[in-house]
């Protein structure tokens, strides 16, 4: 049988903290035992780069992102033929595809806040969608190992842990309102923030200490022993973080107009409008059955995303599609 051809191009490719990036990469490790890959990115330069598992071809990008398709600055031309992937549906891209021609195969990641000039279906990332030939679920590994023990910087388990929506490198002293609010309402609780590659306990609306997030790991040992997880600002493609805190069994809360809402929507957890319905929401998980209930349900959702060769198969299945 021959392996369908399937050009991807990326302009978050190198942005390795972003999860745009992420599932870009994850898609392309799935595209490629199952397709013949080409992978462009953008870049300062062109040329061909060995990038991990891909040899990825760089294009210099333009002044106004993407360069015609014409120009110098390809050192491969791309198929017109291709079932194309874009990972940022902008106007440049969407004019390099429409310059191959108006009926090419085309999909997009994520989402772009220029209006495109043309209409692209999404890649469906949720098993909520898995009647639908565009679902695809992104392998979002974790390490179970984390599980058998907690992170040696706290003496205590079972706390609320909360990915706060603050960027920069704020002061740990401050904790952000809604944090502030969780501490104040759950006063016998601990509260676990982290920010900024740091974790902060409160308790009682006192701060109890910090300690250093050095790795994965060591955030997969607070996500598997947390009690809950709330995520303030989950990623906007996937929630990636939500994702891997259900993989361990913890039951995670988000804001009702995010992603990972999504997530939710079988039973692992809990939705929010605001900090008084969150702390509403909240409460019930601290209690079992509801928690066990929410685990175990999370559990079960998570397994969309928890086998490789799943993944593999889902976009084969995606690919046979178009």
């Amino acid at each position: 049988m021959t392996q369908p051809d399937v050009t991807i191009l990326s302009a978050s490719w190198k942005r390795r903290e972003s999860e745009l990036a992420y599932v870009t990469r994850s898609l392309a490790g799935a595209a490629s035992r199952c397709a013949a890959l080409t992978v462009f990115i953008k870049s300062d330069s062109g040329g061909i780069e060995a990038d991990g598992a891909f040899d990825v071809v760089r294009i210099q990008a333009g002044e106004h992102g993407w360069p015609e398709l014409d120009s110098t600055h390809w050192s491969q031309r791309p198929s017109a033929s291709s079932i194309w992937i874009i990972d940022e549906p902008s106007q440049d891209a969407i004019a390099l595809l429409d310059s191959l021609g108006k009926e090419n195969k085309v999909l997009t990641i994520g989402s772009s806040e220029d209006a495109p000039s043309r209409s692209l279906p999404r890649v469906l990332m949720t098993p909520a969608s898995s009647e639908n030939a565009r679902s695809f679920g992104p392998y979002v590994p974790v390490n179970p190992l984390a599980g058998a023990h907690r992170h040696t910087g706290f003496g205590f388990t079972g706390y609320i842990l909360v990915l706060t929506d603050r960027s920069g490198n704020p002061p740990v002293e401050h904790p952000t309102p809604s944090v502030a609010w969780l501490t104040s309402r759950f006063y016998g609780e601990y509260i676990v923030a982290i920010e900024d590659g740091r974790a902060a306990a409160w308790k009682g609306r006192a701060l109890r200490g910090v300690i250093d997030v050095h790795t994965r790991t060591d955030l997969w040992r607070l996500f598997a022993h947390a009690r809950v997880m709330v995520d303030l600002r989950p990623g906007p493609v996937i929630g990636r973080e939500c994702i891997e805190a259900l993989r361990f069994g913890t039951p995670i809360v988000v804001p009702a107009n995010s992603v990972a809402a999504e997530h939710v929507g079988h039973g692992g957890g809990r939705t929010y409008e605001d900090v008084g319905e969150l702390l509403e929401v909240l409460e019930p998980l601290l209690h079992e059955p509801a928690r066990e209930a929410a685990s175990r349900r999370g559990l079960e959702y998570a397994d969309f995303y928890a086998d490789p060769r799943s993944s593999v198969d889902q976009m084969a299945r995606l690919l046979q599609g178009m």
